[in-house]
């Protein structure tokens, strides 16, 4: 047995024994008097519930072991192709695609300006290759935009080539986007970072990411880990304190068992662009009325045929300089699950999709599990 399975199979088996051990210490705290079929329920109900919460447990776990009793955890958890030394010269080509939708220029040209800023002074502007991909639809944000990448290719387009684009239709949503990418520009890349608008990266995190996939030609996507970018929301602020205080933990955990089966949140990672155009076009599900409809969250999906092509999707465990914005607000964190939700409960007609690895299937029945327990914890 290699030491992957050997992991895995010890995962599963401390997340089960776990979930047995709870089940029946709810067991024995429910009355005697309980009618069989409502026990039934309610042990049915806080099942449902068992999974994303025992997965996540044990993740953590692992990972606080790792972080704090292994001279080198980077070194247990990603292959030794990857582990690079940092100054290896960079022989490839990147586009880094910012993908937006009615934005506020002044914040995409902040996060910019900033990240160019870099790139040129660490004299990698030859080695990428900005893409502003939008899909605005506002006609006053249009010219905005226009102005404001027109200056940013006016101040940088000497050191590092810059190209702003509009789609005059949202076909795909941010799928839709970087498939017409592809197909306009793919080809003259080896490999594509994704942003989003509230994305902001280090020139040394890009180069990391690159330089690791280039140490590496069975890696089709590289993850890195995102943190939250200072904020002056109370509530971003208290939400980026338990992100800092756990996702490294985490995320070294879920690395140390998934391996080459690891996560693409959508950004803030690297794309192998070659088998990503080849293997990774998105199937279309049906609507309640038989047409098309598209798929909502698109990342999981993409990460998990990458894997069925037998190109491994991995993530860099380490804080690396690379941030995200958070919800300022309750109301826009809301917001933003209810889209999440929506579009991890389409994988339902995803996990007959053939070929794809067995872990792939466990990992979409996770997503979908990660919405249906919270109105079966409620229930029970």
């Amino acid at each position: 047995m290699s030491s992957i399975r050997l992991r895995r199979c010890v995962f599963f088996s401390l997340s089960l024994t776990s979930s047995l051990l709870f089940l029946w210490l709810v067991d024995l705290t429910l009355p005697n008097s309980t009618p069989l079929l409502l026990e039934v329920l309610i042990l049915v109900l806080f099942g449902l519930t068992l999974p994303w919460m025992m997965i996540g447990f044990w993740n953590a776990i692992i990972g606080l072991w790792l972080c704090q009793f292994s001279k080198s955890p980077l070194t247990r958890v990603m292959p030794l192709s990857m582990q690079i030394a940092g100054d290896e010269p960079i022989t490839t080509s990147t586009a880094i695609l910012l993908c937006i939708r009615n934005e506020t220029p002044d914040r995409l040209q902040r996060n910019l300006q900033a990240m160019l800023a870099e790139i040129c002074a660490d004299h990698l502007g030859g080695h990428f290759h900005i893409y502003i991909l939008s899909d605005t639809n506002d006609l006053n944000i249009q010219i905005q935009e226009q102005a404001c990448f027109d200056l940013l290719k006016q101040q940088w387009g000497q050191q590092c080539a810059i190209t702003y684009r509009l789609r005059t239709q949202n076909t795909g949503y941010k799928a839709g986007n970087i498939a017409d990418f592809c197909q306009q520009w793919g080809h003259q890349h080896d490999f594509a970072l994704t942003l989003d608008a509230n994305s902001l990266m280090a020139s040394s995190a890009m180069a990391r990411l690159v330089r690791m996939m280039q140490a590496s030609p069975q890696v089709g996507i590289l993850q890195g880990l995102v943190v939250g970018l200072p904020s002056m929301s109370a509530f971003a602020r208290l939400f980026q304190y338990g992100m800092r205080l756990g996702m490294r933990s985490y995320t070294m955990g879920s690395a140390w068992w998934q391996a080459d089966c690891g996560p693409y949140w959508g950004h803030n990672a690297l794309l192998r662009l070659q088998p990503f155009i080849k293997y990774c076009s998105l199937p279309t599900l049906p609507n309640r009325s038989g047409a098309p409809n598209m798929i909502l969250s698109h990342d999981l999906v993409e990460a998990l045929l990458m894997r069925r092509a037998d190109f491994e999707v991995r993530i860099y465990p380490q804080e690396d300089h690379s941030w995200e914005e958070n919800p300022q607000t309750l109301t826009e964190y809301i917001r933003r699950d209810l889209r999440w939700c929506e579009g991890n409960l389409q994988y339902f007609h995803l996990l007959s999709l053939p070929k794809l690895k067995l872990l792939s299937r466990f990992q979409l029945l996770l997503a979908i599990f990660m919405f249906v327990g919270a109105p079966a914890w409620i229930s029970s």
